[in-house]
């Protein structure tokens, strides 16, 4: 990406995922740890949170077993 070149959202998503990708490891699992810290002291892993989650959603119609 230059000076010169226009920026719109897939240049910068694209930007983005360079950056990442050029993180070593261990800024990788230091990101993951915060979200996992955010996301515990935030309430979002409690375990009424994660049974609404995993309730199980109901039946589209769509999968029809074959006879």
């Amino acid at each position: 990406m230059t000076a010169d070149e226009p920026l719109d959202f897939a240049a910068l998503e694209r930007l983005q995922l360079q950056q990442w990708v050029a993180l070593s490891t261990a800024a990788k699992v230091d990101f993951f740890e915060e979200m996992i810290q955010l996301a515990y002291s935030s309430g979002a892993l409690r375990p009424e949170q994660l049974a609404l989650r995993d309730k199980a959603s109901p039946p589209s119609g769509d999968h029809h077993d074959p006879p």
